[in-house]
């Protein structure tokens, strides 16, 4: 059903939680076990149309056809790494000239999604192609999920099993789009649905301290990776404008506290730029920041990213610093980098809006 705008009256079903929906299968006279059967359908199995959905009556499909839409995010792009570690997509969001960007990660028996949560970033860390983009807008959840879908589409083409973890650690700060977020975690839960577990998702935030307290309130069991970066107030402020606001003996705070409340060991990222957050200086500072404090640190080589002009710790280097740091007492690892062929590295997405070009 088309509207005097040009619109789609339709409900789009993929925004809603599993009460809402409910409720509305509810209002069209039909039990409550539907809801779970069209779940099942529209997640698991990624159907776009209610004609596939057989294990209902041709009569409810009817019905079904005529309030919501399920049609999916079309995909715009799609590059595999050289090493086929990582794939990265780019999806057209839903009715928009608008595109973001999400990929899909290759280790061992682990088919990890690495998942979007805004169009651009308002926090503008300097390392990070999205924050030079700029805040767009944040993702409805129906765009959060879509990119989980696509994902399963391609893997199962392949005929490969779906997606088994989950990181928010693609364009924008998760925390920051929360209801969205909160409510595309229950559908990822969800048995019917992607039946994935909080101990195999994570979110990924630079440091929005309240956001973080609110997540703690949610007691949602998730894993919380925080991005460090440096050891100073003075130099994380260059890197990163939110640390003004919520500097690193509050956020640290924060993260004790999340470890208190979940009994989840917090992951700090920590960009490793030559020269500045490498040396033996900076891994004293983090033992006293963070000495005795239950926790991982995970060490990331800074990509390419424009014209930003940092470099990249040496491969001798970032070893050393990783020893220097397990001396201290640390969990330290470096994380192996994947997709950087493809600008689908850490720090490296961004998506963007057409001008006019044809697909």
């Amino acid at each position: 059903m088309i509207n005097n705008d040009g619109q789609s009256d339709l409900i789009r079903l993929k925004d809603l939680a599993p009460e809402a929906l409910t409720a509305a299968v509810a209002g069209l006279g039909e039990p409550s076990y539907r809801a779970r059967q069209i779940i099942k359908w529209v997640y698991q199995k990624r159907v776009d149309s209610f004609d596939e959905m057989t294990t209902m009556s041709k009569v409810l499909r009817g019905k079904l056809s005529q309030k919501f839409a399920i049609n999916k995010m079309a995909r715009r792009e799609m590059l595999v790494a050289k090493k086929e570690d990582a794939v990265k997509f780019a999806f057209e969001l839903i009715g928009s000239s608008e595109w973001v960007e999400c990929v899909l990660l290759y280790d061992g028996k682990r088919r990890t999604a690495c998942l979007s949560s805004q169009l651009g970033c308002a926090l503008g860390c300097v390392f990070c192609a999205t924050g030079k983009m700029g805040f767009i807008r944040n993702l409805s959840q129906e765009e959060i999920l879509g990119q989980l879908i696509g994902i399963n589409d391609y893997l199962a083409l392949r005929k490969d099993k779906p997606v088994t973890n989950i990181v928010f650690m693609g364009m924008g700060e998760a925390l920051s789009n929360f209801e969205r977020l909160r409510t595309s975690l229950e559908i990822i839960m969800h048995e019917d649905a992607f039946n994935i577990g909080g101990r195999r998702i994570t979110i990924s935030t630079a440091g929005v301290v309240p956001s973080i307290e609110r997540l703690i309130a949610e007691n949602l069991n998730v894993g919380l990776a925080i991005s460090l970066n440096a050891v100073s107030d003075r130099q994380r402020s260059e890197l990163m404008p939110v640390n003004k606001t919520y500097p690193i003996a509050t956020l640290v705070a924060a993260a004790k506290k999340y470890y208190q409340k979940t009994g989840r060991r917090v992951t700090f990222e920590y960009i490793c730029i030559a020269g500045r957050t490498d040396t033996i200086e900076a891994a004293g500072e983090l033992e006293r920041l963070l000495g005795g404090f239950p926790c991982k640190i995970n060490l990331i080589p800074l990509n390419q990213c424009g014209d930003c002009p940092l470099e990249k710790s040496s491969e001798r280097q970032l070893l050393m610093f990783a020893d220097e740091l397990h001396c201290r007492g640390f969990s330290a690892t470096i994380r192996k980098s994947r997709g950087e062929d493809i600008s689908g590295a850490c720090g490296q997405l961004a998506g963007g809006v057409r001008q006019g070009e044809s697909l």
